[in-house]
């Protein structure tokens, strides 16, 4: 099996990238599904409430992500708060996804992988990179955001530079969904025979 992580800023057309490699023949782990899984484990909500208080929940007693956003996304204190809570059960579930066995080709999609420093354990990461003022245009039509809250966002997703990686790939995303697709099936190429090699 070759594990490949995909990543990328938040709105940076990382998941298209990701989705475009399933639709070429991957499995794909969804990061972000993950995540809300994580969310929903009972220790984990538990810890959350009783760092960030009842605002970040739900009537159903869920955390509520567009909450909980508002509150770490403009404050690193509480940012490190919630990820020193959430990222060690996360990275477990990611960890367990990719020691799957079998042939193929496995990706990660994921913003954290940096993060995590999970570079060295994949055979490669594709990095999907995009012009600021492309990403907030995205987080307003995807999400319904203000111009502001999406700056906002943008600029609360503290991420670390990737480290070193057996292959590293880099795509640019203009905003031109055809070129998007045209980059990644080149890329998908090379995995492809780095995979037969």
């Amino acid at each position: 099996m070759i594990r490949i992580g995909v990543t990328g800023r938040m709105a940076s057309g990382k998941s298209t990238v990701a989705r475009r490699f399933q639709e070429r023949g991957a499995i794909r782990i969804d990061g972000d599904a993950l995540g809300w899984e994580t969310l929903r484990d009972p220790d984990v909500k538990r810890r959350i409430e009783g760092a960030f208080g009842s605002q970040v929940m739900d009537g159903a007693g869920e955390v509520d992500r567009e909450r909980l956003g508002r509150v770490v996304f403009p404050d690193a204190a509480a940012m490190e708060r919630l990820n020193a809570i959430v990222q060690p059960a996360l990275l477990e579930r990611v960890r367990a996804r990719l020691g799957v066995e079998g042939d193929g080709v496995l990706v990660l999609d994921a913003a954290l992988i940096a993060t995590w420093g999970l570079e060295a354990e994949l055979d490669g990461v594709v990095e999907v990179l995009a012009p600021e003022p492309i990403r907030v245009r995205r987080l307003m039509r995807a999400r319904g955001m203000t111009e502001a809250a999406a700056r906002e966002r943008i600029a609360g997703q503290r991420l670390p530079e990737l480290g070193r990686a057996r292959r590293h790939w880099r795509i640019q995303n203009d905003g031109d969904p055809a070129a998007l697709t045209r980059r990644a099936d080149r890329v998908w190429e090379e995995i492809a025979r780095f995979g037969r090699a």
